[in-house]
Protein backbone atom coordinates (compact mmCIF):
# COMPACT_ATOMS: atom_id res chain seq x y z
CA UNK A 1 0.00 0.00 0.00
CA UNK A 2 2.80 2.24 1.01
CA UNK A 3 4.09 2.28 -2.80
CA UNK A 4 0.80 3.34 -3.94
CA UNK A 5 0.88 6.50 -1.72
CA UNK A 6 4.87 7.23 -3.05
CA UNK A 7 3.99 7.88 -6.68
CA UNK A 8 6.68 10.24 -7.21
CA UNK A 9 7.14 13.17 -8.98
CA UNK A 10 3.34 12.18 -10.32
CA UNK A 11 2.01 12.21 -6.86
CA UNK A 12 3.02 15.04 -5.89
CA UNK A 13 2.01 17.14 -8.31
CA UNK A 14 -1.06 15.86 -8.60
CA UNK A 15 -1.91 16.48 -4.99
CA UNK A 16 -0.48 20.03 -5.38
CA UNK A 17 -2.61 20.26 -8.48
CA UNK A 18 -5.64 19.07 -6.12
CA UNK A 19 -5.52 21.07 -3.77
CA UNK A 20 -6.53 24.57 -6.27
CA UNK A 21 -8.68 22.28 -8.15
CA UNK A 22 -11.17 20.82 -4.88
CA UNK A 23 -11.03 23.98 -2.71
CA UNK A 24 -12.87 25.60 -6.12
CA UNK A 25 -15.21 22.65 -7.73
CA UNK A 26 -18.77 22.70 -7.56
CA UNK A 27 -21.06 21.26 -9.63
CA UNK A 28 -23.27 24.21 -11.77
CA UNK A 29 -26.67 24.82 -10.33
CA UNK A 30 -28.24 22.89 -13.11
CA UNK A 31 -25.91 20.08 -13.04
CA UNK A 32 -26.51 16.56 -11.57
CA UNK A 33 -24.27 15.45 -8.83
CA UNK A 34 -22.04 12.58 -10.02
CA UNK A 35 -21.18 10.07 -7.04
CA UNK A 36 -19.28 7.76 -7.04
CA UNK A 37 -19.83 4.88 -4.30
CA UNK A 38 -16.91 3.00 -3.25
CA UNK A 39 -18.19 -0.11 -1.12
CA UNK A 40 -17.23 -3.28 -0.17
CA UNK A 41 -20.42 -4.67 0.47
CA UNK A 42 -22.63 -3.26 -1.96
CA UNK A 43 -23.27 -6.17 -3.90
CA UNK A 44 -26.45 -6.78 -4.48
CA UNK A 45 -29.58 -4.73 -4.54
CA UNK A 46 -30.86 -5.72 -1.14
CA UNK A 47 -27.81 -5.03 0.08
CA UNK A 48 -28.13 -1.17 -1.66
CA UNK A 49 -30.84 -0.24 0.69
CA UNK A 50 -28.67 3.44 0.77
CA UNK A 51 -27.44 3.65 -3.00
CA UNK A 52 -31.22 2.72 -4.19
CA UNK A 53 -32.59 4.90 -1.99
CA UNK A 54 -30.52 7.91 -2.88
CA UNK A 55 -31.03 7.06 -6.61
CA UNK A 56 -35.13 6.67 -6.24
CA UNK A 57 -35.32 9.77 -4.38
CA UNK A 58 -33.12 12.12 -5.36
CA UNK A 59 -33.19 12.73 -9.63
CA UNK A 60 -30.47 15.23 -9.21
CA UNK A 61 -28.04 12.30 -8.11
CA UNK A 62 -26.02 10.46 -10.90
CA UNK A 63 -24.65 7.37 -8.82
CA UNK A 64 -22.06 4.74 -9.69
CA UNK A 65 -20.82 2.06 -7.41
CA UNK A 66 -17.78 0.07 -7.73
CA UNK A 67 -17.98 -3.02 -5.17
CA UNK A 68 -15.59 -6.46 -5.67
CA UNK A 69 -17.51 -9.17 -7.48
CA UNK A 70 -17.89 -11.02 -4.76
CA UNK A 71 -17.62 -10.72 -0.65
CA UNK A 72 -17.64 -13.09 2.21
CA UNK A 73 -20.84 -10.99 3.87
CA UNK A 74 -22.32 -12.63 7.23
CA UNK A 75 -20.31 -16.27 6.88
CA UNK A 76 -21.88 -16.58 3.14
CA UNK A 77 -19.94 -16.08 0.10
CA UNK A 78 -21.86 -13.35 -1.80
CA UNK A 79 -22.13 -12.78 -5.86
CA UNK A 80 -22.51 -9.52 -7.07
CA UNK A 81 -25.48 -8.51 -9.36
CA UNK A 82 -26.61 -5.49 -11.35
CA UNK A 83 -28.84 -2.84 -10.18
CA UNK A 84 -31.96 -1.37 -12.42
CA UNK A 85 -31.31 1.92 -10.39
CA UNK A 86 -27.24 2.93 -11.72
CA UNK A 87 -24.44 1.04 -13.15
CA UNK A 88 -22.42 -1.25 -11.08
CA UNK A 89 -18.88 -1.95 -11.63
CA UNK A 90 -16.78 -4.47 -9.78
CA UNK A 91 -13.14 -4.75 -8.80
CA UNK A 92 -11.38 -7.72 -7.76
CA UNK A 93 -9.60 -7.55 -4.26
CA UNK A 94 -5.91 -8.65 -3.74
CA UNK A 95 -2.87 -8.70 -0.88
CA UNK A 96 -5.98 -10.09 1.97
CA UNK A 97 -9.05 -11.26 3.06
CA UNK A 98 -9.45 -8.83 6.02
CA UNK A 99 -11.88 -6.06 5.48
CA UNK A 100 -9.33 -3.68 6.88
CA UNK A 101 -6.26 -5.12 4.76
CA UNK A 102 -7.01 -5.58 0.96
CA UNK A 103 -6.14 -3.98 -1.97
CA UNK A 104 -8.63 -3.41 -4.96
CA UNK A 105 -8.08 -3.66 -8.58
CA UNK A 106 -7.37 -0.05 -9.17
CA UNK A 107 -8.01 -0.56 -13.29
CA UNK A 108 -11.38 -0.59 -12.25
CA UNK A 109 -11.80 2.41 -10.10
CA UNK A 110 -9.06 4.63 -12.81
CA UNK A 111 -11.64 4.13 -15.18
CA UNK A 112 -14.80 5.10 -13.41
CA UNK A 113 -12.94 7.59 -12.33
CA UNK A 114 -11.58 9.23 -15.28
CA UNK A 115 -14.91 8.33 -17.12
CA UNK A 116 -17.46 9.29 -14.15
CA UNK A 117 -15.36 12.86 -13.29
CA UNK A 118 -17.26 12.45 -9.68
CA UNK A 119 -17.83 15.75 -7.54
CA UNK A 120 -18.30 13.09 -4.69
CA UNK A 121 -16.81 9.83 -3.98
CA UNK A 122 -18.63 8.19 -1.11
CA UNK A 123 -16.07 5.37 0.43
CA UNK A 124 -17.22 3.06 3.41
CA UNK A 125 -13.59 2.20 4.30
CA UNK A 126 -11.87 3.31 7.75
CA UNK A 127 -9.79 6.06 7.84
CA UNK A 128 -6.73 3.66 8.64
CA UNK A 129 -7.51 0.87 6.41
CA UNK A 130 -5.18 0.02 3.07
CA UNK A 131 -8.53 0.31 0.58
CA UNK A 132 -8.93 3.49 1.68
CA UNK A 133 -5.27 4.76 1.52
CA UNK A 134 -5.68 3.48 -2.39
CA UNK A 135 -8.60 5.88 -2.94
CA UNK A 136 -7.18 8.79 -1.90
CA UNK A 137 -4.13 8.05 -3.97
CA UNK A 138 -6.47 7.09 -7.04
CA UNK A 139 -9.00 10.12 -6.59
CA UNK A 140 -5.46 12.61 -6.06
CA UNK A 141 -3.81 10.79 -9.81
CA UNK A 142 -7.23 10.87 -11.70
CA UNK A 143 -10.33 13.00 -10.47
CA UNK A 144 -8.40 15.76 -8.07
CA UNK A 145 -11.71 17.61 -8.65
CA UNK A 146 -13.59 15.09 -6.30
CA UNK A 147 -14.54 15.61 -3.03
CA UNK A 148 -14.27 12.55 -0.74
CA UNK A 149 -17.30 12.04 2.16
CA UNK A 150 -16.21 8.57 4.08
CA UNK A 151 -18.79 6.97 5.73
CA UNK A 152 -17.31 5.32 9.00
CA UNK A 153 -18.32 2.49 11.89
CA UNK A 154 -15.06 2.46 14.28
CA UNK A 155 -16.63 2.92 17.74
CA UNK A 156 -13.00 1.76 19.80
CA UNK A 157 -11.25 4.17 20.69
CA UNK A 158 -7.41 2.45 19.30
CA UNK A 159 -3.69 3.64 18.52
CA UNK A 160 -2.76 1.91 15.24
CA UNK A 161 1.12 0.83 14.63
CA UNK A 162 2.55 2.34 12.07
CA UNK A 163 1.76 2.75 9.00
CA UNK A 164 -2.01 2.63 9.94
CA UNK A 165 -1.41 5.69 12.01
CA UNK A 166 0.10 7.18 9.52
CA UNK A 167 -2.55 6.67 6.86
CA UNK A 168 -5.52 7.53 9.49
CA UNK A 169 -3.84 11.03 9.71
CA UNK A 170 -3.76 11.14 6.13
CA UNK A 171 -7.66 10.01 5.84
CA UNK A 172 -8.82 12.93 8.16
CA UNK A 173 -6.69 16.11 6.55
CA UNK A 174 -7.87 14.66 2.71
CA UNK A 175 -11.49 13.83 3.36
CA UNK A 176 -14.25 16.39 3.33
CA UNK A 177 -16.89 15.24 5.85
CA UNK A 178 -17.96 11.99 7.55
CA UNK A 179 -20.68 10.37 8.13
CA UNK A 180 -21.14 7.18 10.85
CA UNK A 181 -24.05 5.04 11.71
CA UNK A 182 -24.03 5.64 15.73
CA UNK A 183 -23.04 8.22 18.24
CA UNK A 184 -20.63 6.13 19.70
CA UNK A 185 -18.76 5.87 16.63
CA UNK A 186 -18.81 10.28 16.42
CA UNK A 187 -17.27 10.15 19.87
CA UNK A 188 -14.12 7.83 18.43
CA UNK A 189 -14.11 10.00 15.42
CA UNK A 190 -14.06 13.52 17.38
CA UNK A 191 -11.85 12.20 20.42
CA UNK A 192 -9.32 10.96 17.62
CA UNK A 193 -9.34 14.62 16.26
CA UNK A 194 -11.47 14.94 13.45
CA UNK A 195 -12.14 18.12 12.73
CA UNK A 196 -14.52 18.15 9.74
CA UNK A 197 -18.31 18.13 9.01
CA UNK A 198 -19.94 14.98 10.59
CA UNK A 199 -23.51 13.80 10.43
CA UNK A 200 -24.85 10.37 12.02
CA UNK A 201 -26.69 8.38 9.41
CA UNK A 202 -28.05 5.13 10.59
CA UNK A 203 -28.23 1.91 8.77
CA UNK A 204 -31.87 1.78 7.22
CA UNK A 205 -34.39 -1.21 6.76
CA UNK A 206 -36.48 -1.70 3.34
CA UNK A 207 -39.76 -1.64 4.79
CA UNK A 208 -41.04 -3.78 1.79
CA UNK A 209 -39.07 -6.26 2.59
CA UNK A 210 -39.16 -6.80 6.59
CA UNK A 211 -42.44 -6.15 7.02
CA UNK A 212 -45.33 -7.60 9.79
CA UNK A 213 -47.47 -10.63 8.90
CA UNK A 214 -49.91 -12.25 10.37
CA UNK A 215 -49.14 -15.60 12.10
CA UNK A 216 -50.94 -18.36 13.80
CA UNK A 217 -51.72 -18.06 17.41
CA UNK A 218 -48.71 -20.30 19.08
CA UNK A 219 -48.43 -20.59 22.89
CA UNK A 220 -44.72 -21.42 22.15
CA UNK A 221 -42.59 -17.90 22.35
CA UNK A 222 -39.91 -18.16 19.86
CA UNK A 223 -36.63 -16.50 20.95
CA UNK A 224 -34.59 -15.75 18.49
CA UNK A 225 -30.64 -14.81 17.67
CA UNK A 226 -30.29 -13.49 14.33
CA UNK A 227 -26.27 -12.61 13.17
CA UNK A 228 -23.13 -14.09 13.31
CA UNK A 229 -21.94 -16.53 15.86
CA UNK A 230 -18.82 -14.75 17.53
CA UNK A 231 -17.44 -14.67 21.77
CA UNK A 232 -18.48 -11.29 21.92
CA UNK A 233 -22.25 -11.93 20.38
CA UNK A 234 -23.05 -12.91 23.68
CA UNK A 235 -24.76 -16.16 22.75
CA UNK A 236 -23.70 -17.75 26.03
CA UNK A 237 -24.45 -14.86 28.08
CA UNK A 238 -28.30 -15.61 26.27
CA UNK A 239 -28.10 -19.94 26.78
CA UNK A 240 -27.79 -19.40 30.45
CA UNK A 241 -30.84 -17.04 30.87
CA UNK A 242 -32.77 -19.44 29.41
CA UNK A 243 -31.57 -22.35 31.49
CA UNK A 244 -32.70 -20.02 34.54
CA UNK A 245 -36.38 -20.20 32.50
CA UNK A 246 -37.08 -23.52 31.83
CA UNK A 247 -40.61 -23.87 33.69
CA UNK A 248 -41.63 -21.41 30.46
CA UNK A 249 -43.22 -21.91 27.39
CA UNK A 250 -40.19 -20.87 25.00
CA UNK A 251 -37.72 -22.23 21.98
CA UNK A 252 -34.73 -20.48 20.88
CA UNK A 253 -33.99 -19.98 16.87
CA UNK A 254 -30.23 -19.30 16.03
CA UNK A 255 -29.86 -18.11 12.48
CA UNK A 256 -26.61 -17.89 11.88
CA UNK A 257 -22.63 -19.15 11.91
CA UNK A 258 -19.44 -18.43 13.32
CA UNK A 259 -16.74 -19.86 14.88
CA UNK A 260 -18.67 -20.02 18.32
CA UNK A 261 -20.95 -22.25 17.13
CA UNK A 262 -19.74 -25.20 18.93
CA UNK A 263 -19.39 -23.40 22.15
CA UNK A 264 -22.92 -22.74 22.06
CA UNK A 265 -23.90 -25.78 21.50
CA UNK A 266 -21.92 -26.92 24.20
CA UNK A 267 -23.84 -25.09 26.62
CA UNK A 268 -27.04 -25.38 25.26
CA UNK A 269 -26.15 -29.43 25.89
CA UNK A 270 -24.84 -28.15 29.38
CA UNK A 271 -28.18 -26.94 30.11
CA UNK A 272 -30.25 -29.77 28.97
CA UNK A 273 -31.73 -27.50 26.33
CA UNK A 274 -31.00 -29.04 23.01
CA UNK A 275 -34.72 -29.93 22.82
CA UNK A 276 -35.80 -26.68 22.54
CA UNK A 277 -33.25 -25.02 20.36
CA UNK A 278 -32.59 -24.64 16.44
CA UNK A 279 -29.80 -23.98 14.23
CA UNK A 280 -30.11 -23.02 11.17
CA UNK A 281 -26.92 -21.75 9.96
CA UNK A 282 -25.68 -18.73 7.91
CA UNK A 283 -28.34 -17.97 5.40
CA UNK A 284 -28.57 -15.03 2.65
CA UNK A 285 -29.49 -11.64 3.21
CA UNK A 286 -32.40 -11.84 1.70
CA UNK A 287 -33.89 -14.28 3.62
CA UNK A 288 -33.49 -12.73 6.65
CA UNK A 289 -37.00 -11.71 7.16
CA UNK A 290 -38.77 -15.55 6.48
CA UNK A 291 -36.69 -15.78 10.26
CA UNK A 292 -38.33 -12.72 11.31
CA UNK A 293 -41.65 -13.44 10.67
CA UNK A 294 -40.62 -16.94 12.54
CA UNK A 295 -39.72 -14.78 15.86
CA UNK A 296 -41.48 -13.32 18.85
CA UNK A 297 -38.58 -12.21 20.72
CA UNK A 298 -35.21 -11.10 18.83
CA UNK A 299 -32.19 -11.03 21.93
CA UNK A 300 -29.43 -8.45 20.95
CA UNK A 301 -26.91 -9.96 23.96
CA UNK A 302 -23.72 -8.24 22.40
CA UNK A 303 -20.48 -7.74 25.13
CA UNK A 304 -18.09 -5.45 24.76
CA UNK A 305 -14.57 -6.53 24.26
CA UNK A 306 -11.41 -5.03 23.39
CA UNK A 307 -12.42 -5.80 19.31
CA UNK A 308 -16.32 -5.78 19.31
CA UNK A 309 -18.19 -2.48 20.55
CA UNK A 310 -22.18 -3.09 19.24
CA UNK A 311 -21.60 -0.64 16.19
CA UNK A 312 -25.13 -0.30 14.97
CA UNK A 313 -27.23 -3.56 15.47
CA UNK A 314 -29.00 -3.69 11.84
CA UNK A 315 -31.14 -6.79 12.68
CA UNK A 316 -32.89 -4.52 15.69
CA UNK A 317 -34.40 -2.07 13.13
CA UNK A 318 -35.18 -4.98 10.88
CA UNK A 319 -36.94 -6.70 13.61
CA UNK A 320 -38.53 -3.45 14.65
CA UNK A 321 -40.01 -3.40 10.75
CA UNK A 322 -41.19 -6.69 11.27
CA UNK A 323 -43.44 -6.01 14.61
CA UNK A 324 -40.67 -8.28 16.58
CA UNK A 325 -40.03 -6.83 20.06
CA UNK A 326 -36.12 -6.41 20.74
CA UNK A 327 -34.40 -7.29 24.10
CA UNK A 328 -30.92 -5.79 24.02
CA UNK A 329 -27.70 -5.26 25.76
CA UNK A 330 -25.82 -1.85 27.05
CA UNK A 331 -23.06 -2.62 24.70
CA UNK A 332 -22.26 -0.23 22.09
CA UNK A 333 -25.08 2.04 20.12
CA UNK A 334 -27.52 -0.80 21.00
CA UNK A 335 -29.14 1.67 23.49
CA UNK A 336 -29.45 4.21 21.06
CA UNK A 337 -30.95 2.09 18.36
CA UNK A 338 -33.53 0.87 20.23
CA UNK A 339 -34.14 4.03 22.74
CA UNK A 340 -37.44 3.54 24.00
CA UNK A 341 -38.70 1.03 21.61
CA UNK A 342 -37.54 -2.02 23.33
CA UNK A 343 -35.81 -3.16 26.60
CA UNK A 344 -32.50 -2.78 27.35
CA UNK A 345 -30.65 -4.96 29.70
CA UNK A 346 -27.07 -4.84 31.29
CA UNK A 347 -24.73 -6.49 29.06
CA UNK A 348 -22.94 -9.71 29.97
CA UNK A 349 -25.79 -10.44 32.80
CA UNK A 350 -28.17 -13.54 32.32
CA UNK A 351 -29.51 -13.10 35.62
CA UNK A 352 -31.09 -9.66 34.16
CA UNK A 353 -31.60 -10.95 30.72
CA UNK A 354 -33.69 -13.96 32.44
CA UNK A 355 -36.05 -11.73 34.32
CA UNK A 356 -36.53 -9.63 31.16
CA UNK A 357 -37.40 -13.05 28.80
CA UNK A 358 -39.67 -14.35 31.78
CA UNK A 359 -41.75 -10.42 31.73
CA UNK A 360 -41.91 -10.93 27.70
CA UNK A 361 -42.84 -14.69 27.43
CA UNK A 362 -45.66 -14.15 30.32
CA UNK A 363 -47.34 -10.92 28.96
CA UNK A 364 -48.44 -10.41 24.97
CA UNK A 365 -49.76 -7.54 25.74
CA UNK A 366 -45.91 -6.18 26.57
CA UNK A 367 -45.36 -7.84 23.34
CA UNK A 368 -47.60 -6.12 21.22
CA UNK A 369 -47.09 -2.75 23.19
CA UNK A 370 -43.59 -2.80 22.10
CA UNK A 371 -44.00 -4.29 18.25
CA UNK A 372 -45.67 -1.28 17.67
CA UNK A 373 -43.58 1.34 19.17
CA UNK A 374 -40.59 -0.41 17.15
CA UNK A 375 -42.53 -0.25 13.99
CA UNK A 376 -43.10 3.21 14.98
CA UNK A 377 -39.40 4.44 15.45
CA UNK A 378 -38.31 2.62 12.06
CA UNK A 379 -40.94 4.46 9.91
CA UNK A 380 -39.88 7.80 11.76
CA UNK A 381 -35.43 7.53 11.62
CA UNK A 382 -34.64 4.21 9.95
CA UNK A 383 -36.34 4.36 7.30
CA UNK A 384 -33.57 3.79 3.63
CA UNK A 385 -35.59 7.39 2.61
CA UNK A 386 -34.94 8.87 5.35
CA UNK A 387 -31.64 8.04 4.90
CA UNK A 388 -30.75 8.73 1.52
CA UNK A 389 -32.26 12.26 2.76
CA UNK A 390 -29.76 12.84 5.37
CA UNK A 391 -26.80 11.30 2.80
CA UNK A 392 -28.02 13.93 0.03
CA UNK A 393 -27.89 16.67 2.75
CA UNK A 394 -24.08 15.67 3.55
CA UNK A 395 -23.16 15.84 -0.11
CA UNK A 396 -24.63 19.28 -0.54
CA UNK A 397 -22.89 20.90 2.64
CA UNK A 398 -19.83 19.51 1.39
CA UNK A 399 -20.16 20.91 -2.25
CA UNK A 400 -22.00 24.03 -0.55
CA UNK A 401 -19.06 24.70 1.63
CA UNK A 402 -15.95 24.16 -0.85
CA UNK A 403 -17.78 26.76 -3.44
CA UNK A 404 -14.94 28.78 -4.62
Amino acid sequence: MLQLQNFTPVAEVAESKAAILADNFIPRSKERIRVLRIAHASLTPALRGRERALARCFPDIDLEVVTPPRWREAEVEVETEPDEYFPVRTARTYLSKHIQLFLYDPRPIIEALKRHQPHIIDMNHEPYSVPCAEVLTLRRLYAPQAHIVMQTAQNIMKKYPFPFSVLEKRAFRQVSAAYMCSATVQEVLTDKGFQKPMEIVPFGVDLDMFKPVKRSPNETVTISYIGRLLPAKGLLVLIDALAQIKSENWKLLIVGDGPERKATEERIKEHGLEDRCEFVGAIPYDQTPFYFQKTDVLVVPTITTGKIREQFGRVIVEAMACNVPVIGSTCGAIPEVIADAGIVVPENNSNALAVQLRRVINDEELRNNLAAAGRKRVETHYTWERVAEQIHSVYSHVLNENRG
